[in-house]
């Protein structure tokens, strides 16, 4: 089932956040689609490299990160009282490990900047022990195994060319600007939890 969030930016035109809805509300139908074939897809053909289970297997894998991606990005931006505090969790364990909330807001704008079609990702790697800035390309490549996402920026085109054209720096700045810690701060205590666990 599809989510509903609250779009409250400024830095975006309504078109863009209804154009935005209708890709994400697409993302859910073909989500959904793919897995009902996949409840009755013929595994006795599975061995063929351009099998419909490998091709839906691919499906599979796009159409839910896209989904998921946008429901994490929707929930995690669009705060026009954005606001961090020194004393938060998520400020400190950033901090702690970029060097400075600086450093990792250059570091997050950077990786914003390098990922091209696909998606910034600041996560918690369970292997490294230690939040990254890393890229998603399109919804399922170069996705970094053992990641566990606190805050996600989306990069595709479609996200800022209606009101930023061609200046991907700004959309980025702009969608730092309006960041929801709320949000990022409850996921990274669910984060927080999980690696106690794996430890």
């Amino acid at each position: 089932e599809p989510k509903t969030f609250k779009q409250t930016s400024n830095m975006v035109s309504q078109k863009t956040k209804d154009g935005h809805q209708e890709l994400y509300l697409d993302y859910v139908t073909e989500s959904n689609r793919v897995s009902a074939e996949l409840d009755v897809v013929d595994f006795d053909a599975a061995n063929s490299s351009h099998s419909q289970n490998r091709s839906l297997r691919l499906d599979e894998t796009y159409n839910l990160n896209a989904k998921v991606l946008h429901e994490l990005y929707f929930a995690n931006c669009f705060c026009p009282d954005s606001q961090i505090f020194m004393d938060s969790n998520t400020y400190m364990k950033l901090q702690r490990d970029f060097g400075t909330f600086n450093d990792w807001q250059e570091s997050f704008l950077a990786c914003s900047m390098s990922c091209g079609e696909g998606w910034a990702v600041c996560g918690y790697n369970i292997y490294l022990q230690r939040y990254v800035n890393t890229i998603i390309s399109n919804h399922s490549q170069d996705v970094m195994v053992g990641l566990l996402p606190i805050l996600v920026v989306d990069c595709w085109a479609h996200a800022y060319h209606r009101d930023y054209i061609v200046d991907k720096k700004s959309y980025v700045i702009a969608q730092m600007r309006e960041i929801n810690w709320k949000c990022v701060e409850d996921r990274l205590s669910v984060v927080e939890q999980i690696a106690k666990v794996l430890k």
